[in-house]
């Protein structure tokens, strides 16, 4: 019988355990054994259990899944330079044996190999308050969760793991909704039992929190159309009374936006710890690569606030637009944006491996005043949920049953007159379908590149919009005056299979009761 490799037991302990806000996770995250750890030896004491839920936080969504996912849909491109594999996927070109999407299912399946360590062996543990073992149990158990929500959303039925497997264990696949069942169940548990606080302090900021289990709940139910289950989960985080929208859209992704009430779950990163290439993303002229880049078909979902000037397409347009991107024109660092392709300056279109191709590049996410000086040590937390999305996640979920009231409304408005957007009302009176297409476009705007818009089209079943050919920026030709939108020609696949991933190849090499997911 061959291995199943992937999701084995081995309790290993990896040397970059996930740090907190800057002092990390409660303490003795800077002990960081290496190898395999005898089981004679660990599960001693309550700091074993700290440092063995510390190391399943580590496998939790980063720059590739929070920033990166948006770029292989409509919104967004993902440049071919580093990893043509994930370029694949944008195109619709995708096969079993795509490294990026293989290195996913590994990372979620180590995350759930590790929790499902945790959960079979705490308690052994004698030395140790019994109410903190029993948050980091459920926290073990809410990560094993999250990673199940994003392997069903991305592959559909995946094998269900639940404990500690032997080296030579294979399991076939469960049903997309056996995996939900789970979810949910689980979740529910975990709530009810309140083992997790509604919020920590110092060193425990950016663990597991109540709140954080209502809203994946939430998550869960609306990728799978259970919207009553939504406006229930979605209520009870609001009537929390610990959440607010920040009032710095700017600011909600950069240092100053930190841990702020907004947010609701996030990976976090600290100098001295874990840390990313801060200007990765974005332009050139700041020493980025452009690795992701905006397109013309998030540009298209902006409204104005005031009328289109036919002069000049970015004049009265959403906030948000601005802030999310950089385009000719605008400020960047010490300088000024142009990528028009008359440009002298290093952003100029495709002038170099780091220039921006389509035109646009990356302005979310990035810090210049905290990272000029250095920006290999990116520490902005990766937001993996907040109260803006729970807003939108209620106002969908009532708007689909039919129950539009004032509270729909307020929802969306909310986000909308946030002080630094502060974009028009939408006002009352809006059929089923129109507020459903501008619930759909608020989405793509509020939280664009922050890795939601794969599963929002993949449950709407619109995955055609990321067929077609591949536009970018607007630009002015010089010798006409005219406004057009740059293309190399370049045209996107969809097809029915690709709402689905494959299951990797390596994968089903290693593992006889595997099925691959239809049409690969």
């Amino acid at each position: 019988m061959k291995k199943l490799n992937k999701i084995r037991n081995i309790l290993v302990l990896t040397a970059s355990f996930l740090v907190g806000c800057e002092d990390g996770f409660d303490t003795g995250l800077d002990l960081e054994p290496t190898g395999a750890v005898s089981e004679t030896v660990f599960w001693q004491n309550e700091n074993d259990a700290r440092l063995a839920v510390n190391a399943v936080y580590n496998e939790l969504d980063n720059p590739q899944m929070v920033i990166e996912l948006d770029g292989i849909t409509d919104i967004g491109f993902r440049s071919a330079s580093n990893v043509p594999t994930f370029n694949d996927v944008r195109l619709g070109e995708i096969d079993p044996s795509n490294a990026t999407i293989t290195g996913i299912w590994n990372r979620y399946y180590r995350g759930i190999r590790k929790a499902n360590d945790v959960i079979a062996n705490i308690d052994r543990i004698e030395e140790g308050d019994p109410e903190v073992l029993a948050r980091l149990e459920a926290e073990a158990r809410f990560l094993r969760a999250y990673y199940y929500t994003q392997l069903a959303s991305l592959w559909g039925n995946v094998p269900l793991i639940l404990e500690p497997l032997g080296i030579n264990d294979q399991r076939p696949a469960n049903t997309k909704e056996e995996i939900v069942t789970f979810v949910l169940d689980e979740l529910d548990d975990i709530i009810n039992s309140n083992a997790l606080p509604e919020s920590y302090s110092d060193g425990n900021i950016g663990r597991a929190t109540h709140g954080a289990a209502l809203t994946l709940k939430a998550r869960v139910a609306l990728r799978n159309n259970m919207y009553e289950t939504v406006v229930e989960a979605t209520t009870a985080v609001m009537d929390l009374g610990i959440y607010s929208l920040y009032p710095d859209y700017e600011e909600l992704f950069q240092f100053a936006g930190q841990n702020s009430s907004e947010v609701i779950f996030d990976r976090q990163y600290a100098v001295g710890g874990n840390t990313y290439g801060a200007f990765a993303y974005s332009a050139a002229s700041i020493g980025g690569g452009s690795v992701v880049e905006p397109m013309h078909g998030l540009f298209t979902k902006y409204d104005y606030n005031g009328p289109v000037n036919p002069d000049d397409p970015f004049e009265n347009i959403d906030p948000r637009w601005n802030y999310t991107t950089y385009y000719t024109g605008q400020p960047i660092g010490t300088s000024t944006f142009n990528s028009w392709p008359t440009s002298n300056t290093p952003d100029r279109v495709a002038s170099t491996e780091f220039s921006t191709v389509y035109g646009y590049n990356l302005k979310k996410w990035i810090d210049y005043n905290t990272y000029a000086a250095n920006p290999d040590i990116g520490s902005i937390n990766m937001i993996l949920m907040r109260y803006a999305d729970v807003l939108l996640m209620y106002a969908e979920a009532k708007i689909e049953l039919d129950e539009i009231d004032a509270s729909v409304y307020n929802a969306i408005n909310q986000i909308r007159q946030r002080p630094t957007v502060e974009m028009p009302v939408i006002p009352p009176g809006q059929s089923q379908e129109e507020l459903r297409q501008i619930l759909r476009d608020e989405r793509a705007v509020e939280l664009a590149f922050e890795g939601l818009r794969i599963f929002d089209i993949n449950r709407w079943e619109i995955g055609e919009v990321k067929a077609g050919l591949l536009q970018g920026m607007l630009y002015q030709d010089q010798n006409t005056g005219a406004w057009e939108i740059l293309d190399y020609g370049t045209e996107a696949n969809f097809v029915e299979r690709d709402y689905l991933w494959p299951i990797p190849q390596s994968e089903m090499d290693i593992n006889d009761v595997l099925d691959q997911n239809t049409g690969y």
